[in-house]
């Protein structure tokens, strides 16, 4: 059994090898984003491995990723499986969720700015 862990969470999770890193979230609640159910053609799912080893990429995500977002370490999670060795996955934050978040702050600041 590994470890493997998920940021930017930090959830923790034992799994074994061959588990795919989308089942291993599920198993530790922690939510990837999916809409296709495994088959990788929403490319939802992307995350990036950040330390240790998981599976060499199939062939579907060679198709679906370039080269270049491969070999930065992004890979999609309902393909990749973990192998046994210790690993940790950066989970990217989604979109409309960071775009929320700077709209927060914007208003934070122009209120502030506001008392001044």
């Amino acid at each position: 059994m590994a470890k493997l862990t998920f940021l930017p969470s930090g959830k923790s999770i034992k799994v074994r090898p061959g588990l795919t890193l989308i089942a291993a979230a599920r198993n530790a609640r922690v939510i990837i984003p999916q809409r296709c159910g495994g088959h990788a053609s929403c490319l939802m799912c992307k995350v990036f491995v950040e330390a240790g080893a998981v599976s060499t990429p199939t062939a579907l995500e060679q198709r679906k990723l370039s080269e270049a977002d491969l070999a930065c370490g992004m890979r999609l999670a309902c393909q990749t499986q973990t192998t046994g060795a210790d690993c940790t996955v950066r989970i990217p934050e989604a979109k409309l969720k960071s775009i929320v978040a700077a709209a927060l702050k914007r208003q934070q600041d122009e209120e502030d700015n506001e008392w001044l």
